[in-house]
């Protein structure tokens, strides 16, 4: 039907013009000429799944184009030869249908009225193939995209992967000579916190192959963390979390809290002997998801910017992967006083980059 009807809008498009005229100056619609303009058209129609087949058999990067040109000026005059018989079988059907006699004429006229036509059938023969070539360039072209994100989607799967393979062994040593530190000074508590490693490390086995999870998830893994902490901190370190509810829900990338919380522990709790805070804060503003992780230590000196580590230079490198221009992340100093790690991704409820094990 899609076929038939663009035949039919090919045919509307001739006779609309002296259609048109015609009722402009009030003369009478020639419905004859009408008629042999859409069963014109119906006849191309009817060779154009020809025309489609030997186009995309002759190909035209296979070709020299001296070449091409010469088969398909031989295909042109096979095919308007073949349309000029169709219309004179055409011209004498109706013919006979209006007289009651059916007369193909004397030999002399067949040659004739295909020499009459000739030039007009191989323009609009030249114009078929150059539409099915515009068709199987947008198709190849489209193929060819469709490659380039799939290899693209790939690469980027590729290098988040490396990238979160580089946090377990960087998280795993740094709580492991916690661990080692603590066996000379407090055996149970060291018994303890190799307890919470345990946990912790199955909860990321059984979460291995995702890339993103939801805020509440990721802030359930960080509690597995803190815990780990606050056995080897004690009461100097306190914890306090203001989480927007419907930010819960939002995607994040995994394991994307544990480096900035670390990081506050590392610079503004672990340097000094008294009590010190890390604040957790999400909101939601503009589509946009803001994630801030504070401490109320010393931030940083005027002039002397933070080395990045390997867990902030992750990071920001993941967040790249996965947003591309389109996050913003920053370590400044809080008005207050002390570090914070400033986060923005888009708010989102469903992930960009599935792992090999999710549907």
């Amino acid at each position: 039907m899609l076929f038939l009807g663009a035949w039919t809008l090919i045919g509307i498009l001739f006779v609309g013009p002296f259609v048109v005229q015609s009722v402009a100056e009030r003369t009478e619609i020639p419905w004859s000429k009408v008629s042999s303009v859409f069963v014109g058209c119906y006849l191309w129609g009817l060779l154009f799944p020809l025309i489609w087949y030997l186009t995309r058999r002759l190909g035209f990067e296979r070709r020299s184009q001296l070449k091409w040109l010469l088969l398909n000026l031989a295909l042109g005059l096979a095919i308007s030869s073949l349309y000029g018989v169709l219309t004179l079988v055409k011209a004498e059907i109706i013919r006979a249908l209006s007289t009651g006699h059916l007369s193909f004429g004397t030999p002399a006229i067949v040659p004739e009225h295909l020499v009459a036509g000739l030039a007009y059938c191989l323009l609009v023969y030249f114009v078929i193939v150059a539409v099915i070539h515009a068709i199987s360039f947008y198709d190849k072209y489209r193929e060819k995209e469709l490659t380039a994100s799939r290899l693209e989607g790939q690469l980027a799967l590729a290098r988040l992967q490396m990238l979160k393979a580089q946090l377990h062994p960087h998280f795993l040593f740094n709580t492991l000579n916690a661990i080692s530190a603590l066996m000379h000074r407090d055996v149970d508590a060291a018994d303890r916190m190799i307890t919470q490693l345990s946990d912790l490390l199955r909860l990321s086995i059984d979460q291995d192959d995702r890339h993103q999870v939801s805020l509440g998830c990721e802030l359930e893994f960080l509690d597995r963390y803190l815990a780990i902490e606050r056995i080897r901190f004690r009461d100097r370190l306190a914890v306090k979390k203001d989480v927007e509810p419907a930010c819960l829900q939002a995607q994040v990338p995994r394991l994307i809290l544990q480096p900035l919380v670390e990081n506050s522990i590392r610079h503004g709790i672990a340097m000094r002997s008294a009590a010190g805070q890390v604040t957790i804060r999400a909101s939601s503003k503009g589509g946009r998801l803001e994630i801030v992780v504070a401490d109320d230590g010393p931030g940083l000196s005027v002039g002397r910017g933070l080395r990045e580590g390997v867990g902030l230079a992750n990071t920001r490198a993941r967040l790249e992967q996965l947003y591309g221009s389109d996050y913003r992340f920053e370590l400044v100093n809080a008005d207050g006083g002390g570090l914070q790690a400033v986060m923005v991704i888009p708010f989102e409820t469903q992930a960009r980059l599935r792992g090999e094990g999710e549907a």
